[in-house]
């Protein structure tokens, strides 16, 4: 059984108030709070009152319109009938023929309606916001009205000009009806609530997360909590135009939403029902070949941890700026140790939509069991939404992987909820063909990262980078190179780009004896640099430590350098010195060490 309904009456005058208070005991199932208050003050108190579990309003006129502005819930007007007013043209007759009528439209349009059907010759002057009431009554008193009827508002302003006045009040029917009106709309009102709760308490007994919202993205029920509820809808608006029914996630304070949504119309209105559910979070770092950053930690890398900013080339970050909006997915190629992690890692930085987290996938590592995890519906980041997906190393991929991954993007309209990037390494690429098949099938746009050998230009400022990063990590004092140090430094090409730089500027810093790198240190590193890129380039050579050494020294890779190749020379010493540009007395002391 539904409760009693519980009224607010605001009545512009006294009388009004007597009446209603008269009227409400007529009422058993309502229960009735009523005040009297005038416009700004009546629409104040409502204002005030109306959350106290009230189901309606009932006020009059002016005062009824203003509070209408300032509440939630349904207000009554109680009218002036055609009875109310005849009546008061009747008592002013007992006084004076010469009398008007003054008020607003709720008064008027039924004195007009009277006098057209009775025939009665009256003046009428009907206000509103751009008429000057005050001004009004002066004319009227200067063309010698004796009477005036009017609403309660004209009639304060009447009694302060001395004019005499017969107030239209509502009376006990107008009053009654609007009583039965409010209690009407109020239980039914009662009712929908009603229902409402009970569907609202079933879908929570169901531990259901549910949503409906219309075509402008405003919610009409949710059981959700607010914070969850509002970044929801922000995403669902971002997607602007919705299938009639389709599926997506969200990914939201590490949780990942899957979102079932079906599209339907009520009263030729369309509105969208979404079922919710949570999925756990893929555990971070924890998959072999997948890595997740969310945007604070990629930011906190490049500020502070690889100097990522200082290894990409000025060129490279302005091409990043002209095509952040009109591509994607970016496909970054280069030599291996070139800039192309922090090109990729400055792309996602400029995101200002796919930026909820940095997916890194390592394309050496996939498998057909990572191809199942990447696009699992519960938590694969192939179907999240609002992240960028980098692929580092899509040039170990076969051209069966290449093309699987472009028909899961086309498939799944991947590039409208995510941003795709790839790494491509040039020199180690299997087949040109996946580049090509990626950069055209995708509409890739292209970033090419320069090899150190075309940046030489740059190369010392990046070295002195370097070497105070190493100095901090490593605790170490290291003021610079010696001299002619740095010349011969600067002078080789670097083939394995920055990584090599990187590690040989390491081994220099810890190796180093004095405040400076010295030129003999130097010289020697270089060296061992040649003798493990020429032996890197014979393809024929299988090099692998045959004794166990946990941090192999300069000395421990030379030797092992000279003792595999004089084995493919099958012991001729003077051979091997030869290749290698070293004497036979050097290549002597190599070998004769244990």
């Amino acid at each position: 059984m539904l409760s009693k309904i519980k009224l607010l009456g605001i009545a512009p005058y006294e009388e009004l108030n007597n009446s209603m208070n008269i009227v409400s005991k007529q009422f058993a199932e309502v229960h009735s709070d009523i005040y009297t208050a005038d416009l700004e003050e009546g629409q104040r108190l409502a204002a005030e009152l109306y959350s106290n579990g009230y189901d309606a309003i009932i006020s009059r006129g002016g005062t009824a319109d203003l509070i209408r502005r300032s509440v939630s819930i349904p207000v009554i007007d109680v009218s002036i009938s055609i009875y109310d007013i005849l009546g008061a043209i009747r008592l002013a007759e007992n006084y004076t023929k010469n009398f008007a009528i003054v008020g607003y439209s709720s008064i008027t349009a039924n004195a007009h309606l009277l006098c057209d059907i009775l025939g009665y010759n009256i003046k009428i002057i009907t206000l509103d916001d751009a008429l000057d009431a005050g001004e009004i009554l002066d004319t009227l008193s200067k063309e010698h009205y004796e009477m005036i009827l009017c609403d309660a508002i004209t009639n304060r302003l009447a009694i302060t000009k001395s004019l005499n006045t017969l107030l239209i009040t509502s009376g006990f029917e107008s009053i009654k009806h609007a009583y039965q009106e409010a209690l009407t709309i109020a239980q039914h009102l009662k009712r929908v609530k009603h229902e409402k709760n009970i569907l609202a308490q079933g879908i929570d007994s169901q531990k259901q997360d549910f949503l409906i919202f219309d075509e402008a993205f405003q919610i009409i029920f949710s059981n959700l909590e607010e914070a969850t509820e509002q970044a929801l809808m922000k995403h669902l608006a971002a997607k602007k135009n919705l299938d009639k029914e389709s599926q997506t996630y969200a990914t939201i304070k590490n949780k990942i939403y899957r979102l079932h949504l079906k599209r339907f119309s009520a009263d030729g209105v369309s509105y969208y029902s979404c079922l919710i559910k949570v999925s756990a979070p893929p555990v971070t770092n924890n998959r072999l070949g997948i890595r997740y950053q969310n945007h604070a930690e990629v930011a906190d890398i490049f500020a502070t941890k690889l100097l990522f900013t200082k290894f990409i080339p000025e060129q490279a970050k302005q091409e990043l700026q002209k095509i952040k909006n009109d591509y994607h997915a970016i496909i970054i190629m280069g030599e291996t140790g070139t800039a192309k992690t922090s090109i990729a890692y400055q792309a996602y930085l400029h995101q200002e939509i796919h930026n909820n987290h940095l997916i890194a996938i390592d394309a050496k590592l996939i498998n057909e069991k990572m191809w199942k995890f990447l696009v699992n519906p519960s938590n694969g980041p192939l179907v999240d939404a609002n992240n960028t997906i980098l692929f580092e190393h899509v040039e170990q991929f076969s051209l069966a992987d290449a093309e699987r991954l472009i028909a899961i993007v086309k498939n799944t309209k991947l590039l409208q909820r995510n941003q795709l990037l790839f790494t491509f390494d040039t020199n180690r690429s299997k087949d040109e063909a996946i580049y090509h098949r990626l950069l055209v099938e995708l509409n890739c746009a292209s970033i090419y990262a320069p090899s150190l050998k075309e940046r030489k230009n740059e190369l010392s400022i990046i070295t002195t980078l370097l070497l105070n990063k190493i100095n901090i990590e490593c605790n170490k004092e290291i003021v610079g190179f010696g001299p002619n140090a740095l010349n011969e430094f600067l002078a080789y090409d670097w083939p394995g780009n920055l990584n090599q730089l990187q590690a040989a500027i390491k081994e220099l810093v810890i190796n180093a004896a004095t405040h400076y790198i010295s030129e003999h240190q130097v010289l020697m590193l270089l060296r061992k640099e040649r003798l493990i890129q020429n032996f890197s380039t014979n393809k024929s050579a299988s090099f692998t430590f045959q004794n166990t050494v946990e941090q192999p020294t300069l000395f421990d890779y030379t030797k092992e350098i000279i003792s595999t190749i004089l084995e493919q020379n099958g012991g001729n010493q003077t051979k091997t010195a030869e290749q290698l540009g070293i004497s036979r007395t050097t290549l002597w002391r190599y070998l004769k060490e244990d």
